[in-house]
């Protein structure tokens, strides 16, 4: 039984939004009322920055309770104001970019403003149409402050030549791309921001791909859903149906979250 003192983290694309339609369907949409009318608190966990997740529509569809940007570095309060904001180390901005510019793939810095260090190619493109996104300007590193960023490789790559990189993360997505973040830094510290600020014990965690991962280790349950990630399935308390098949609305009824009508 979950209890009502359990914080509800969502990730978003794969989860809240299918990727084909980039849309909530409307059963999610439901299951989300109804988990609010029931009083839980709701909370957005993406991988996504800021800006990228206010493109999506998806801070206004419901009275959300907090935000946790780009994989836990940045997390915003219900009303949307910064609470905490973590910055990537300048070395190990140089030394991924170094990298990715030898082995000849393409880096999306999460800066002000964005940009990306090459011409888009087959791998930037793919993942833009998996994710609907926006392509920024080809830019130059120098030395700004940067959130987070993004390598594109090859569907399934590995991103072996990255992962001894002093400082980061490396998360290979369900698209032809990788994120990377700060190391020690996680959707889940980010939601233990959110569960000082709300004092809280506890959370249940939806979730699709690999970024998820540190989530789901520290989840008092973990649902993925049908169609995800098979290294998170096998990790999960409960796998529910696919995205397409009502995921989200069918977790919640088995768990008796919100009632079935």
């Amino acid at each position: 039984m979950i209890m009502i003192n359990q914080l509800l983290c969502f990730d978003v694309d794969g989860t809240l939004r299918d990727n084909v339609h980039h849309q909530v369907s409307h059963s999610t949409y439901q299951a989300l009322l109804l988990l609010k009318e029931k009083g839980y608190k709701l909370i957005i966990a993406s991988g996504r920055g800021v800006d990228s997740l206010q493109r999506t529509g998806l801070m206004d569809l419901i009275e959300w309770d907090g935000f946790i940007c780009n994989n836990g570095q940045v997390v915003l309060n219900a009303k949307q104001e910064e609470i905490f904001h973590a910055t990537m180390r300048k070395d190990a901005v140089v030394n991924l970019i170094k990298k990715a510019d030898q082995l000849g793939y393409a880096v999306v810095l999460k800066s002000h403003p964005r940009i990306i260090t090459k011409e888009p190619d087959e791998f930037v493109y793919e993942s833009q149409r998996f994710f609907k996104s926006i392509i920024p300007p080809v830019g130059t590193y120098q030395g700004q402050d940067v959130d987070a960023m993004i390598v594109y490789g090859p569907l399934g790559y590995d991103y072996a030549p990255f992962q001894d990189i002093e400082g980061i993360n490396v998360l290979p997505g369900e698209s032809t791309y990788a994120d990377i973040t700060i190391q020690g830094i996680s959707k889940a510290t980010g939601i233990q921001q959110l569960l000082q600020l709300y004092h809280m014990e506890g959370y249940v965690a939806f979730g699709d791909s690999l970024n998820d991962v540190e989530m789901f280790k520290h989840a008092s349950i973990s649902i993925a859903m049908g169609q995800g990630n098979q290294k998170l399935k096998e990790m999960a308390t409960f796998i529910t149906t696919s995205i397409d098949n009502d995921g989200i609305l069918n977790a919640c009824l088995h768990f008796h979250l919100i009632d079935d009508k």
